[in-house]
Order: structure tokens, then sequence, then C-alpha cells
């Protein structure tokens, strides 16, 4: 042990004067934060964590270059407002992690500094799932928030945003998620093929729901529950390949026509979680599709991503896919698609839809999450 540590002792003293020698003052390093995020048009993805802070990742629509992030609880879900300068999250924050009580925090984001402009809580029945539009929805105006609950019986929590509280818990037994309508009202699908719809007022009152029977079976061909609005329409892509034309009038859903994506091409089914989206520019919807369809596969990431003409119900083209599970379009012309994979990358595909060719792949950035969700555009 002494020769070794003699050893050590006689290295250093023939070293040290080399190293004094070569030693060079250390320039300090300046650091800073920007107080305002760079111009244009952003992409939001939401990087949702069930053990610790989930993170919102923002980025450049035009390059996808990183221009920040934000950070919030468990167990997040995202909205944006319609001009883009407004973010509302909500998530979790447990005290203990695995046991004690836990706050349900809505936070309202100012995105062009991405700083929290003001918080408050909800309901703690607060559903904690994966990250989907329909969970936390603006309505009237973008006056009041609707946050789904869940114990499991399910409701939605209607949030007054000047006030920054609840005035409503409105029960939805056996439905789920909100889809804003017009005014104070929400559309929800309903587990034996109904819809119902469910209105509300400023004071917090609220009445009986108006229902749409019989709209979808969802034994034979249930329906991703996040559908591509289309005006005051929705379109609901189904598990078997079918879109489904969801019409509200004086509040009562109805079904105005459903028609097959795979005719001729069988054995394809949509599959992800926000499978479809819709660009009002060019009248067409786009469709995350996997082949190989089968029971249980609607989960499945997409190999491909069919455009489809909502007026003549025709597939334009297919455009090869990336594995993507959430997609949405900018609003924009051109078009500009962004896809989300659950292994944290975020891809971008540019649309010429005059050309009836594939939209092309054009860029991508990984390692955005651990799992990546719901993709959202200001553009």
């Amino acid at each position: 042990m002494r020769k070794i540590v003699a050893t050590g002792a006689a290295f250093l003293a023939l070293t040290s004067p080399i190293l004094a020698q070569e030693a060079k003052p250390i320039e300090p390093e300046t650091l800073g934060v920007e107080k305002a995020i760079k111009p244009g048009p952003n992409v939001f993805t939401l990087d949702q964590s069930w053990d610790g802070s989930s993170k919102i990742n923002v980025l450049g629509a035009d390059d996808l270059s990183i221009k920040g992030n934000i950070g919030v609880g468990l167990i997040g879900q995202m909205v944006l407002s319609a001009d883009g300068s407004r973010l509302y999250t909500s998530s979790v924050y447990a005290k203990r992690i695995t046991y004690g009580p836990q706050e349900a925090i809505v936070h309202e984001w100012d995105v062009a500094t991405l700083s929290p402009l003001r918080e408050f809580n909800v309901s703690e029945k607060m559903a904690m799932v994966e990250p989907q539009p329909v969970m936390l929805a603006l309505a009237d105006a973008e006056k009041y928030l609707l946050v789904q609950d869940a114990t499991p019986a399910t409701s939605i929590n209607v949030i007054d945003l000047a006030k920054g509280a609840p005035i409503a818990e409105i029960p939805t037994p056996g439905c789920w998620g909100a889809i804003p309508t017009t005014g104070t009202s929400f559309l929800t699908v309903c587990g034996d093929g109904s819809m119902k719809t469910f209105s509300f007022a400023a004071d917090g009152s609220f009445g009986a729901p108006k229902s749409g029977a019989g709209i979808f079976d969802a034994d034979a061909d249930a329906l991703f529950t996040n559908p591509a609005r289309v005006g005051d329409d929705f379109y609901f892509a189904s598990f078997k390949g079918n879109l489904y034309h969801v019409t509200v009038k004086d509040g009562v859903p109805a079904l105005a026509d459903k028609f097959s994506l795979v005719t001729g091409s069988e054995g394809w089914a949509p599959g992800g979680s926000e499978v479809i989206t819709y660009h009002a520019g060019t009248g067409i919807a786009f469709v995350l599709m996997h082949s190989g369809a089968a029971e249980g596969s609607h989960k499945n990431a997409a190999e491909e991503i069919w455009a489809v003409d909502l007026k003549t119900k025709e597939v334009l083209y297919r455009s090869v896919a990336h594995h993507e599970n959430s997609l949405t379009v900018s609003k924009s012309s051109p078009p500009v698609l962004f896809g989300t994979t659950e292994e944290g990358e975020l891809n971008r595909y540019e649309v010429h839809p005059e050309a009836r060719s594939a939209a092309k792949f054009a860029g991508s950035i990984e390692e955005m999450g651990t799992f990546l969700g719901l993709v959202l555009t200001s553009q």
C-alpha cells in the first residue's frame, strides 16, 4: 500500500509543473433565458408521463427546430386556443407518488413566453388516461374548458375560464369524451351505440341529454372516439375502416352517412389513437392505416396515411407512414401533416393535393420522449 501511494505522489510531482505551464484561464460561460420563443407557427407534442413530470415540446412547424418545453404533472393532457396564443394543460400532482393525497390542476400558459399565466384546482375525479383531444376541450368560443372525469363512473367537469373554477359536473353514464358542438353543449360517444349531447348554462345548471340511438354497433364496428370536425359535423373512423358522418341538429345527434375506406383494400383498417384529421381548405381527411387488421389491431401503428375526399368518398392517394399513432394537419395551404410515434419521434409530411400524389416525408426529430401522444399545431 505504501509503495502505491509513493508511486502516485512521485507521478504528481513529475507532471504538476507541466500541467501548471499548460493551464489556461477558463472563459466563463454566459447563460441566459430567452424572453420569448422564436416567431412562426408551432407544433406541440405531449410526452405523457405516469411516473414523473409530463413534458410538452414546442417546435417550429417549418423545420422542427426545438423552441422550448413546458413541464407539468403526471398524466398530462393539453388543448390549444384557436389563435395559438394560449395552451391549457391538465395533470395530477401526487404528494406521496404511490399513495396519499393528490391534486388535479389546470394550467393556462402563454405560448410566446412558455410561462404560466395561472393555475387552478379541478376535480380529483379527472380521468388519468392516454392523451386524447376529447379529454380536455375548449367550448363556447373558449369561455369554458371541458374535463373528462372517471371514477370509473363518467362525468364532464365544466370549468368557467373567466372565473378559473368549476361550475358543473355533468354525469355522462356509459359515455366517453367531450366533443364541443355549438354554444354551451358537447357531444359524447356511448357504449350502447348511441351518441348524446349535453347542454349547460353559465350558472352551472344543465338539462337532460338528447340522444341519437343506433349510430353505430359497438360490438360489430366500434368507433375511435376522437373525430375530425368538418364545420358543425363530425367524421368518426371505425375499427373496421368505415367513416361515420354525424350531424347535430337541434341538439340531436344523427348518422347522416357511412361509407367504407377499404372497399377493394381488404385487410386494411385505421390504427392508433388520433387516427383522423381534416384540412378544411382542400376538403381532405387524412387517416392512419395499417394492414393485417384483426380483432385488437386498432392500436397498431400506421403503415400508410390515406387521403380521403369527403365529398366524393374517394381515397385520393396513399402515403408511406413511419409508425405514427397520432396525426394532425396544419391549417395552411398547402397542408402539412405532423405525426407522432410512441417511440418518441415527430414526423413531418408535405402535401400537394393538386398533384394527387403521395405526401412527401419531409423531416423527423427523434427522442422527443418515451411516450409521445397528442400532437397539435398552431399553423
